[in-house]
């Protein structure tokens, strides 16, 4: 290994390379580069591409000045695009853009003197059109047509100079531009094309997203501003401009953070721009650029590896090991580019690797760097085989010895040379290993062995159940007798022959005429008789009301730990009899009981989520054969409740209304009259179960009283 140390003061902007002045080729190299920079006539700055419909791809080359036409050509085998641009120096950072989409592979930049030569590898032999607009050039490559390029040069710039409307009849155009809010408060952008041939190029410029839809017309009623900032969105206006054959949507975002995502669903474009917090932004921004060093500037052309790592070092005011295995000229051009950033495009060029050690950055080969760990890890290993073994007697103070045993294997923290055992009466474990190995089973206890939190949950069942009947109806029957009973004239009507023939008193029948619902027994019934000496009358009215009301609570309570399943439950066995095929009886018992099982897990903030099972049973009905049924109520749920609040976790409500009318047929049915045919009973039964939860935690001070 070969150890450099810098020592250094780089100020601002500005890189002092004394180390660098004694190397002549150095300086040869700087005169060259700048002998390139002042002779080239355009730098290519940025190389991007696009997806459009139809298996084309779009592939757009920025400058830093208007470019022209480059020469092109293809090669059939292999299938290739080929751009020479003469006087045009390559400024971006890598040789090799790799793009695996549509029917291109990558695109290879090969810089030589006076010449910058673009080679597009293809999957297959397709047609491709080149066009260039301000200071970019568009390759679009994969058209389904096989025309060729001086053919899709000519009828561009017969469009372009055409001033007659009808030449531009088959262009995609804007038919409108829409805006709406959404249902999370974002600002939705609509724009509606009349097809999806458009190519789609969103930027952010300054502190606007552009959409620049590429060989897009839009008419003069439609270049406007739209102003939404009523829509209470991060979109504030929306600009519709024509800039040449293409349009862009500029759209002036608010001050406060967003995010914006772009998709197209047939012939309409979405602009999405929703509202973040200022964390969500900072995190996004640090996923889209990790790097947080100084900027700085390099420009050099064939220049020794070592050397640029001396200037880094500088730059990042750290100590650098180099190893001597790390060699080779590079060349790079970097402007305004975080020093850690260029560092890594360093080393993944060169298949270097690095390491921080405090203040001290290690750099070597990656195989290099790979072996050193493997030889770490393997003499820390035979040291640890080596080590001497001791015992040591923890005190296991919250838990259960034998748990924080399973515990410990489970995190494969007692090698193959130690030894743990447990004593649950002591609560005691005896622990034999290194003394690197017995720090860290300590650490670990110390995160188990602590106190659980206690849970009081109380819960309460309301059954309230409602009866109200009425009944009305009417008894009465007719008879006749002269004043000589001994003469036997006489006139009888009632319900039965025996009733008429031997009249009870002399005249009344013993079956009434009229029976239907009088109760006399009841003390609510009223009885009217009415009598001469020529004929008697007996008529009994009965009217009976009655109002009941029952409330059961029931409050089941259990405490238990954090974690922990608990149940309590109380009721009573019902027998059943059963019989099996070959006719032997057994029996057996059901169960009816209150029942409550609960495991909570206590969160942050004192909230407290619970899994429930509720359950209460009660004795029905007596059936037809003797046996009792069982009416269950059973409730399985899972909630989260702050401390001490109480909640309401479900309820049955049933209600049940009968209305029974028994009267004589066509007389029943008379008015008025008809009452005395006929008898009414109505009767409604409410039954109600509400179920409630309150989960309490048991603090020190309560269970220290």
């Amino acid at each position: 290994m070969m150890v450099n140390t810098v020592n250094k003061n780089i100020q601002a902007g500005k890189l002092t390379c004394s180390a660098l002045a004694k190397m002549a080729g150095m300086v040869i190299g700087l005169w060259m580069l700048a002998f390139n920079v002042m002779a080239a006539d355009a730098k290519l700055m940025e190389s991007s591409f696009v997806a459009l419909p139809d298996n084309k791809l779009e592939i757009r080359f920025d400058f830093d000045v208007p470019p022209t036409l480059p020469k092109s050509y293809m090669t059939n085998s292999p299938a290739r695009v080929v751009l020479d641009m003469w006087g045009v120096e390559n400024a971006q950072d890598s040789r090799v853009l790799s793009v695996e989409n549509g029917n291109v592979n990558k695109i290879n930049f090969a810089q030589v003197a006076g010449r910058l030569r673009v080679v597009v590898d293809l999957f297959e032999v397709s047609a491709f059109e080149t066009r260039t607009d301000g200071n970019s050039l568009f390759l679009t490559v994969g058209d389904r047509g096989m025309a060729k390029q001086e053919t899709a040069n000519v009828s561009q710039e017969v469009s372009v100079d055409s001033k007659a409307q009808p030449v531009l009849s088959d262009k995609t155009r804007v038919s409108g531009v829409d805006f709406e809010r959404t249902a999370d408060g974002a600002g939705r952008v609509v724009v509606s094309l009349t097809d999806d041939r458009a190519g789609v190029d969103v930027i952010e410029e300054g502190n606007n997203v552009v959409v620049n839809l590429l060989g897009v017309d839009l008419s003069a009623s439609m270049q406007n501003r739209i102003d939404v900032q009523d829509f209470a969105t991060p979109v504030m206006f929306i600009d519709s401009m024509a800039t040449g054959e293409n349009v862009s949507i500029l759209i002036k975002p608010s001050a406060e953070p967003y995010d914006y995502m772009v998709y197209q669903t047939n012939n309409q474009l979405f602009i999405d721009l929703k509202p973040i917090t200022q964390k969500e932004q900072d995190r996004i921004e640090e996923e889209r650029f990790p790097y947080s060093g100084e900027r700085i500037d390099l420009d050099f052309q064939n220049v020794e590896v070592r050397s640029v790592l001396q200037i880094l070092a500088e730059v990042a005011e750290m100590n650098l090991v180099v190893s001597e295995q790390v060699g080779g000229n590079i060349t790079l051009r970097l402007k305004n580019v975080p020093w850690d950033q260029a560092l890594d495009l360093i080393l993944n060029t060169n298949k270097l690797d690095k390491r921080e050690m405090g203040n001290v950055l290690l750099i070597g080969t990656a195989e290099e760097i790979s072996e050193r760990e493997r030889v770490e890890m393997e003499s820390s290993r035979q040291v640890e085989e080596l080590s001497p073994l001791r015992t040591e007697f923890i005190q296991v103070d919250f838990r259960k010895a034998s748990d924080m045993v399973s515990r410990l294997n489970e995190a494969k923290l007692v090698s193959e040379r130690g030894l743990i055992l447990a004593d649950d009466e002591t609560n005691v474990l005896m622990v034999r290993e290194t003394a690197n190995r017995m720090e860290e089973i300590r650490s670990t206890l110390r995160r188990f062995d602590t106190e659980v939190a206690q849970v009081l949950i109380e819960a309460r069942l309301v059954t309230a159940n409602t009866t109200v009947s009425k009944d009305l109806g009417v008894k009465w029957g007719l008879g006749y007798n002269d004043d000589n009973i001994d003469n036997g004239n006489g006139l009888s009507i009632g319900s039965s022959l025996s009733g008429v023939s031997n009249p009870i008193g002399g005249g009344v029948p013993s079956g009434l005429m009229v029976d239907l619902g009088a109760n006399a027994t009841s003390p609510a019934s009223v009885a009217v008789g009415l009598a001469t000496n020529s004929a008697l009358l007996q008529l009994e009215l009965s009217a009976l009301e009655s109002d009941g009301r029952i409330e059961v609570i029931s409050q089941p309570k259990v405490v238990t730990t954090n974690g922990k399943v608990a149940l309590i439950e109380s009721g009573s066995e019902i027998p059943y009899v059963t019989t099996d095929d070959d006719g032997n009886t057994d029996t057996e018992f059901k169960d009816v009981v209150l029942s409550l099982e609960v495991t909570p897990r206590i969160n942050p903030g004192d909230r407290i989520a619970m899994d429930l099972v509720i359950k209460k049973d009660s004795i029905g009905e007596t059936l037809s054969n003797g046996e009792i049924s069982i009416v269950k109520n059973l409730l399985e749920t899972s909630v989260v409740v702050a401390d001490g609040q109480t909640v309401v976790l479900g309820g049955v409500f049933e209600n049940e209304t009968q209305n029974t009318v028994n009267k004589t047929p066509l007389l029943g049915d008379i008015p008025v009259l008809g009452a005395l045919f006929r008898n009414k009973s109505t009767s409604n039964k409410k039954a109600e179960l509400l179920i409630f939860i309150t989960p309490k935690l048991i603090k020190e001070s309560l269970s220290s009283q």
